[in-house]
């Protein structure tokens, strides 16, 4: 039983600290496989000794390793405790039973599985309330964050921990030396995974920011796009990756003014003429068919950034899509675009303050904007957050009004026009 309490603890240990970080909205947490030997332990150790070795393995990483504050220790190792605990007495009440003898070892099914379960679900459901009280999320939308990318790897690498208890119950220390290896490649397989997703997203927003570097007045717009488009999803209520969806549509959804046609319209202070009106008009046309190059930005994500200029009342274009038949990513687009159009200096006129940037969507609900979403956007304290922080950088026309919107052929607000 001590070579068992050493051997687990030691894997245990290592596992937990080469931990992954995982972003969740704007802040982070932590990833590892330490799962799988917690796991097993709980077939071959009483309860008790199960939660002294998960619990000593969690204190020292988080101590050691992570150094994080007192409270975050004490929350991550009680929620460790209780996640297992709770594992542990549904695998016994369900008639499994946990032992180093060999001839006494046997695999049941249900209990195993239900463990897992178990694990999961409550650890799962601590780190999801925490991180959605202090990020801002809902908990519907920071469960899916947390456990929807990682549910299949979680899935699969659960399989390894009946595995381990039966090498370990067979060979001992040789058999949790025979796992090892595989045990560290599922771990590399989530590294690698979320490596590749953060680097895509990077090369997006350099890619996004090469662009907007020609023009003083759109620079970082469409990161800034992005972050009140991803919020208003959210808020929406609209499921995880619908939301991610948009978030990168938003990042995307000007891309096509690479074009060097684009260059002087953007550097022109003057009023534009009819045939530059024109010009401008295909952007969202040119950027969706740059998007629809990646195979992967095909459908809801080009269809995002193809009409994230058609006004809800019908008269937007390409297509004068209206209500429900504009894709709900382009609906929260505009928005965005619009908002962040509005907050931001332009040739002829200051930025707007948000109350009247709140005006002016509520006067264009149901005509440029979708009501609903105008609803959400008025009564968010989140978005409200992103544009008076935005405002910080920019002087501010409290006076400003639809006077600065009159100079494009349709009274719907000039920034929407010209974002």
């Amino acid at each position: 039983m001590w070579n068992a309490i050493a051997a687990f603890g030691v894997l245990a240990f290592f596992a937990e600290a080469s931990y992954l970080r995982l972003r969740v909205g704007s802040g982070e947490t932590n990833a590892s496989v330490a799962f799988v030997p917690q796991l097993a332990s709980i077939l071959l150790l009483d309860t008790g000794w199960v939660l002294l070795i998960a619990a000593m393995a969690e204190l020292g990483v988080e101590y050691a390793v992570r150094k994080k504050p007192p409270v975050k220790i004490v929350f991550n190792v009680s929620q460790l405790i209780v996640s297992l605990f709770v594992a542990s007495w549904l695998y016994h009440e369900l008639g499994g039973t946990s032992t180093l003898l060999k001839e006494n070892f046997h695999l049941v099914a249900v209990p195993i599985v239900a463990a897992a379960v178990a694990y999961f679900f409550v650890n799962n459901m601590a780190v999801t309330s925490v991180v959605a009280l202090s990020d801002g999320l809902t908990f519907h939308h920071a469960w899916q964050r947390i456990a929807g990318p990682s549910l299949f790897y979680d899935v699969f690498s659960s399989a390894l921990a009946p595995v381990l208890a039966v090498l370990y119950a067979n060979f001992h220390t040789l058999g949790i030396l025979a796992l090892v290896l595989p045990l560290f490649f599922v771990r590399h397989i989530y590294q690698v995974n979320m490596q590749l997703e953060q680097v895509n997203r990077d090369l997006l927003e350099l890619m996004v920011k090469a662009i907007e570097a020609r023009d003083q007045y759109t620079s970082g717009h469409s990161l800034r796009v992005s972050r009140i488009a991803s919020q208003l999803a959210r808020e929406r209520g609209l499921p995880a990756k619908v939301v991610d969806q948009i978030t990168t549509a938003a990042l995307l959804h000007d891309v096509g003014k690479i074009h060097e046609d684009f260059a002087p319209l953007l550097r022109k202070e003057a009023k534009l003429d009819g045939t530059e009106k024109a010009l401008m008009r295909t952007h969202p046309s040119r950027s969706a068919e740059l998007v629809a190059t990646i195979s992967a930005f095909r459908g809801p994500i080009e269809q995002a950034v193809r009409h994230h200029h058609e006004n809800f009342d019908g008269t937007g274009y390409p297509l004068g899509l209206a209500g429900e038949a504009i894709p709900i990513g382009a609906r929260v687009i505009m928005l965005a675009d619009t908002m962040d159009a509005m907050t931001t200096d332009r040739p002829y006129r200051k930025a707007l303050t948000y109350e009247r940037v709140a005006d002016e969507l509520r006067r264009y609900a149901g005509k440029q904007f979708d009501p609903q979403l105008v609803d959400v956007v008025v009564r968010s304290e989140q978005i409200k957050a992103l544009v008076v922080a935005r405002l910080q950088d920019q002087p501010i026309d409290a006076s400003a009004g639809l006077a600065v919107f009159a100079r494009v052929e349709r009274p719907h607000p000039r920034v929407a026009a010209a974002s």
